[in-house]
Formats: C-alpha cells, sequence, structure tokens
C-alpha cells in the first residue's frame, strides 16, 4: 500500500509530464527520472535490445507494415489503402541469385546483367529494385515498393528500413531510417543496402557512374543523384524491407561528394571525411557578418557567469555581441555580475519588465538588434567549441537552411539536445536524449553527421535576421514552450531546412533557471502548430521507434499505432 501511494501521483505527474516535454522547462530530464523510478517501483527492467526487437517483430511490426506509408522532404507521411495495387518491379542483383520470397508479389522481371545500367537498357519495367547479393527482401518488400511509386509519383529513388540476417537465420540489429534528409546523406551513407529507382532516372544517372559499379560507395552515390540537391526526389517507406544478409558498403570516398556538390553548383571548400565514416561538409561564410547572442535570464548569476564567460572568451568569430536581456532579477550578485559584464564593449545589458513571455522577450530583444544573424541562448549554457559560431553560420547562411543547431550536453556527458521529433510525448521532444553521442541505437548515432529536423531547440539556435523577419519571429500565444518548434515549421514552410550540427558542442544544464511550468495555452497552441506531423507522423523521425522515450529504440506493443 506504502509503494501505491508513492506510485499513483507519481504516475498523474508522468502523464503530465508527457504533454510538456517540449523546450523551456526541465520537463524531459524530470520525465526520464519519473520513468525510471516507475519502472523501478513496478518491478520492471527496461527490455535488453534483441528482446525488445523481438517484442517489436511480434507485436509491432504487423501493424507499422500493414499500410503503405511514403515519407517525404518536411511533409506529413502519406498514407495509402492496403489494396492499392502496386506497380510491377524489376529485380536487379550483380549475380542474378534472387529468390524473392514466396509470400510477396512476383517481380515483373529478374534482370542478370552484372553491371545495373546494361540491365536497366533490356527492362521494360519503369522501376527496377537494386538488392546487394546476400541480401534478402521481406515478403511485403515489392507489394509495400510499388505501392510508394504510387504514393510519390515524382520520386525517383525508394528507399526502406533494414536489419540483419543473424546465422540462425533469425533476424537482429534492426537500422531504421529518416525521411528524404539531403544534408544527412552529405554527411553518411544511410541510403541503405537496397534500392528502388525509376529506370529512367537510373540510365540518366549512368553516364555519371561509368565504370564506378562496384567501387566505395557507389550505390550511395547513385542515391544522392537520383534524390536531388534538395532531397525532392526521394521517398521512404518507413518498413523492415530488407533483411541483410552482408555487411554495409564501404562509404562513399569525400572527394566523390564534392564532385557532385560542385556539379550542383554548391560551392564546398572542403569535404572531410572522419575515421568513423562520417563527412563534414566545409562552406565558406561570405564577408564577416555580425551575429548578435540574445540571452533572457532571471537571477542565477553563477549560471549567467558561466555562459558569458565561455562566450567571451572561448568563441573565436569576431565580429561577435552578447545581448542579455534581465527578466525581474532582484539579486545583488546579478546587479554586481552585469556591471562587470557591461564594461565589455561586445556586452549590451537590457531590462526587461514584461511578465515572462519567452517568445515575446527574445522578439523584442532581436528587434533592437541590428546583426546580420541572431543566435537565441539559453543562460544555462557554456560553450564548448571555439569556433561553433563559424560552423553554425557555414550552414545558417545557405539559402535553404533556416534554423541550425549545435549538439548541447548534460554536464555528464549524455546527449540534451540532438533536434526534435514532432509526435514524442504527445507533443515534441529529443530524439537521444540521455544517450552517450556514441551510443548506437537502431536510428544511428547522436554524434553519426549533420540530420536534418523539422524543429531544433531554441536553447541555442542561430538564424539569419532576414529569414527572422520574413516569417515574424517568434508567435507571443506561446508563452513558455513549443515556440521554437513553431518557427521552425514557419521557416520550413519558407523553404529554409533545419538543422542539428553533432561536431558543434554546447554544454547545457536544461532550464535550471526555469520551473517546470508551461502555461495551458501553449499545448493548444502547439496543436494547431504541429497539425499532422505531431498526430500522423514527423517525416524525420520513423513510426518504428518509440515516442514514449528519447533513447531511440524500437516501439513496443503497448504503443499504438497510428
Amino acid at each position: 500500500m506504502d509503494r501505491w501511494i508513492v506510485v499513483a501521483p507519481a504516475a498523474l505527474l508522468l502523464a503530465a509530464l508527457s504533454l510538456t516535454a517540449i523546450r523551456w522547462p526541465p520537463a524531459r530530464r524530470r520525465l526520464g527520472r519519473l520513468r525510471h523510478r516507475l519502472t523501478a517501483a513496478r518491478g520492471q527492467r527496461p527490455l535488453p535490445p534483441a528482446a525488445r526487437f523481438a517484442s517489436f517483430q511480434a507485436g509491432v511490426e504487423p501493424a507499422v507494415a500493414a499500410v503503405p506509408r511514403v515519407h517525404r522532404w518536411a511533409r506529413p507521411p502519406v498514407l495509402g489503402e492496403p489494396d492499392l495495387p502496386p506497380v510491377p518491379l524489376a529485380l536487379w542483383s550483380a549475380t542474378g541469385d534472387v529468390a524473392p520470397p514466396a509470400t510477396t508479389v512476383r517481380p515483373a522481371q529478374v534482370l542478370t546483367d552484372a553491371d545495373p545500367f546494361a540491365a536497366a537498357r533490356t527492362s521494360d519495367a519503369e522501376w527496377i529494385v537494386l538488392l546487394r547479393p546476400g541480401d534478402e527482401l521481406a515478403p511485403l518488400a515489392l507489394e509495400r515498393l510499388g505501392q510508394a511509386v504510387k504514393l510519390a509519383p515524382d520520386a525517383d529513388v525508394v528507399t526502406c528500413d533494414e536489419d540483419e540476417l543473424a546465422a540462425d537465420g533469425g533476424r537482429r540489429a534492426p537500422h531504421v531510417r529518416p525521411g528524404p534528409s539531403p544534408d544527412r546523406w552529405l554527411a553518411c551513407d544511410d541510403s541503405g543496402a537496397l534500392l528502388c529507382v525509376r529506370r529512367d532516372a537510373l540510365l540518366d544517372a549512368g553516364r555519371a557512374l561509368a565504370g564506378r559499379v562496384g567501387a566505395p560507395g557507389w550505390r550511395h552515390e547513385l542515391a544522392l543523384r537520383l534524390a536531388g540537391p534538395r532531397g525532392e526526389r526521394h521517398a521512404h517507406v518507413p518498413v523492415l524491407l530488407c533483411h541483410r544478409g552482408t555487411p554495409p558498403d564501404p562509404p562513399l570516398p569525400a572527394a566523390r561528394v564534392a564532385e557532385l556538390l560542385a556539379e550542383w553548383g554548391d560551392a564546398v571548400d572542403a569535404v572531410e571525411q572522419r575515421s568513423d565514416g562520417v563527412r563534414l561538409v566545409r562552406r565558406a561564410v561570405a564577408g564577416q557578418p555580425s551575429v548578435e547572442l540574445v540571452v533572457p535570464f532571471r537571477d542565477r548569476p553563477e549560471l549567467l557567469r558561466r555562459c558569458a564567460t565561455t562566450v567571451l572568451e572561448r568563441s573565436t568569430w569576431k565580429r561577435l555581441t552578447l545581448q542579455l536581456v534581465d527578466n525581474g532579477s532582484q539579486e545583488t550578485a546579478t546587479a554586481e555580475l552585469l556591471r562587470e559584464l557591461a564594461r565589455d564593449p561586445r556586452v549590451t545589458v537590457v531590462r526587461d519588465e514584461q511578465p515572462f513571455n519567452y517568445a515575446a522577450i527574445n522578439n523584442a530583444a532581436v528587434a533592437r538588434s541590428d546583426a546580420d544573424f541572431i543566435v537565441l541562448l539559453n543562460n544555462d549554457t557554456a560553450v564548448m567549441t571555439p569556433d561553433w559560431v563559424e560552423q553554425l553560420l557555414e550552414e545558417a547562411s545557405r539559402p535553404q537552411v533556416g534554423a541550425v543547431a549545435p549538439l548541447l550536453l548534460y554536464p555528464d556527458g549524455s546527449v540534451q539536445h540532438a533536434g526534435a521529433a514532432l509526435g514524442m510525448h504527445g507533443y515534441a521532444g529529443h530524439p537521444f536524449a540521455g544517450l552517450k553521442p556514441e551510443q548506437p541505437t537502431p536510428f544511428g548515432r547522436a554524434d553519426g553527421g549533420t540530420r536534418n529536423w523539422l524543429a531544433v531547440t531554441a536553447a541555442c539556435m542561430m538564424v539569419e535576421r532576414a529569414k527572422w523577419d520574413a516569417v515574424g519571429g517568434f508567435q507571443e500565444q506561446f508563452v513558455v514552450a513549443g515556440n521554437d518548434v513553431d518557427l521552425c515549421l514557419r521557416l520550413t514552410a519558407a523553404g529554409h531546412r533545419s538543422l542539428c550540427l553533432p561536431h558543434v558542442r554546447l554544454l547545457h544544464d536544461e532550464s535550471r533557471s526555469r520551473g517546470a511550468y508551461v502555461d495551458p495555452g501553449d499545448f493548444a497552441a502547439s496543436e494547431r502548430s504541429y497539425g499532422e506531423f505531431r498526430t500522423v507522423g514527423d517525416p524525420f523521425y520513423n513510426p518504428n521507434l518509440t515516442l514514449s522515450r528519447s533513447d531511440c529504440g524500437m516501439r513496443t506493443p503497448e504503443e499504438a499505432i497510428s
């Protein structure tokens, strides 16, 4: 009875915090701690990955795979009827030993020429599935891929999720992907083992790939070329349709990525290849744009000192100013610190007495600034990467990019923010939160290269001033939470991507300076703003993954499939 007295109120708080886990309060952190305590109180422990995947296969995968579903660039998922007639697909493998499962629709042709481009010239099928030797198709593969072609009629390449075949014939190591992510594909070869390609587009790409079949990363280069520079011709089917029997291909060399970007007219300084296969695309920043950091705060002078000092002493960008916005501080120590910081010519201190409204405070601060780029920054952050401003500028100055954020880490080195997924915890949440950056998950690693997202956090977010003005800044009906997600969605609608750069890092003691209160109106405003991204799905997340936790683990049978 005593344990129930403890658990029941905690369970009610857990349900409430699940709705508030958006950005400003420490909701996600408290949510994780509460879940851990509740699990321990119930005598339950999280399943190990293998058992969790087995549970997913039995209780979740059939529901996910039951309906045709396609993810496109920054759009709500497209769902089709289960009986939608699929487009017939030809099937190619370099060795010609393709054995389609008997339970799936039959391929229109089986192509056996060792060269896929030569094979395509002999095919009558409009679409061809490229399968690696040793890999196997899932029973629904040709059906779901053929339906995806109908649901995404303007696509030239369709990808899917996959897992590995174990020695005993079972399945293990699921790998699920976000929807079309052009910047992620430049950073890592995440197009997958299986590609479904439009025949005519394959033949067009063959001119650039002559003689490269079998070379490191040739399949990924093909996928990049077919998807287009904005990922506009890419469609993703978030279902485990391929079972890998051989290791992943070697990565595409950085030099080939640089050549492709040059063909697209995207001038880059360099494409750097890391030892783990991740690539960094480095771009020149035109001129010397001015950057102003906006830091709202109320007391907590120890946090403000750390934030301001690391910004001013560690940042290497020269044209940088710091606007400190005091929203109701009362402590003597805070006043003394502000007098000290104001001696630096780069620092401006502004007193804003309005009732706390995060959106309104930042809108007023940006209106006071004439900087070319704005960085919204929480006072509970600290700079870790000295050239962080330069690296954010490289991306934020691109016409197609809107909000850019770094990887934010808790003091213990675990991830606080690597991007935001809509629908998580009911509204929005942070995938990878609480994990070490290098920890593998079915969704990859937090440090596994630049990622596209629908939204990133305003705890540290850079936006070009002209783009901010064009979409009207923050919507002030968001008093505490959800304002950053809403801003990013409006930037996306205006044609500007949101990115997280995991090679750029700041420390973040998430929301230590404010309480856990969230204005009730923020929930209603979020529902209006997030729309189908919150309910049908976020194209940059994956429906096979849990929405109740941030560990990027496979969804459990307890989670309903929408």
